[in-house]
């Protein structure tokens, strides 16, 4: 039980990362992956995203032309399954189990960081990669930030005994323990039923806001423009003409009180100049809806329209 899901990408940062050790990731990933990793001064396997998740064969290919001396330097294959983030989209049954191969066949871990995987709003779960895992070459970690409070700072880990021991230990030596106090907060949230009755309504109020921001897109946003449609978590992809830097258009939304996370921040192979990550579980429908006007608009002033 750690600190947050931050923590547990920290935790197995600390025992798996040594400097110019390499992560596979998905590009884009998570902001706060990348951080992590780059505290303890990984370099990056870059693997892209399809409409079903990560591109298993541009990985397998990448690993299978590297010497073994080259593979011994990629410590864990990070992927966010369900809903990413910034992405939104979800890995396939399919893929998962071939992902499964792949790390066993190259003796490669797998970090499975899954927070969203209750909020689904469309589409038939999947089963998580630790669940498929025969051979204990999985690290699952997930938080309650979602689902029980955005403050509450309790996430966890579950992994191969080895590999738990491990992370104990470097537990004992960042913070001794998780916060007790929260602890029986969440183990009352569980045990009374609570958290039961409470997702149904976090995935009905999410799923009104997903689709009202998918509608808002379609009426405002320009034609050259793109996005996803994902079936679950918080945040949807969109793409703008190449032409356009949503990072130096950022300051031209803030002028318009919109905001958005510009899409190189989450690349570390440089692209997603022309991407950003919109959030749809803050505001209400209507400020969504008045939000994306507004970015919509300025979207065709940069384009001329």
């Amino acid at each position: 039980v750690t600190n947050g899901a931050q923590e547990a990408l920290d935790l197995v940062s600390k025992i798996f990362i040594d400097p110019k050790d390499k992560v596979a990731v998905e590009v884009p990933t998570y902001l706060g992956a990348i951080s992590s990793f780059r505290n303890y001064q990984s370099d990056f396997l870059t693997v892209g995203l399809e409409n079903d998740g990560m591109n298993i064969h541009e990985l397998e290919e990448k690993l299978r032309k590297m010497s073994e001396e080259e593979r011994e330097k990629i410590k864990m294959i990070y992927t966010i399954p369900n809903f990413h983030n910034p992405a939104g989209v979800t890995l396939s049954l399919e893929k998962r189990k071939h992902l499964i191969e792949i790390s066993q066949e190259y003796d490669i871990p797998i970090l499975e960081d899954d927070p969203y995987v209750e909020l689904r709003y469309s589409g038939e779960e999947i089963p998580s990669i630790k669940s498929l895992d025969k051979n204990g070459n999985v690290i699952y970690m997930s938080t309650f930030s979602k689902i029980f409070a955005p403050g509450m700072r309790l996430g966890w880990i579950v992994a191969d005994e080895e590999v738990a021991k491990k992370i104990t230990v470097a537990k004992q030596g960042t913070d001794l323990c998780t916060n007790v106090f929260c602890q029986y907060l969440a183990n009352e949230y569980i045990t009374s039923g609570a958290i039961d009755r409470q997702i149904p309504k976090i995935r009905k109020l999410y799923k009104g806001k997903r689709d009202k921001m998918l509608e808002a897109l379609e009426k405002y946003f320009p034609e050259g423009c793109e996005w996803n449609k994902p079936d679950g978590g918080m945040f949807i992809w969109a793409t703008v003409p190449e032409k356009i830097d949503t990072e130096k258009m950022f300051p031209e939304a803030v002028k318009e009180n919109v905001a958005y996370i510009h899409g190189a921040a989450f690349c570390v192979d440089g692209s997603g100049h022309n991407a950003m990550r919109l959030n749809f579980s803050n505001a209400d429908e209507e400020k969504i809806e008045e939000g994306i006007k507004r970015l919509g608009n300025l979207i065709k002033k940069k384009l001329g329209n």
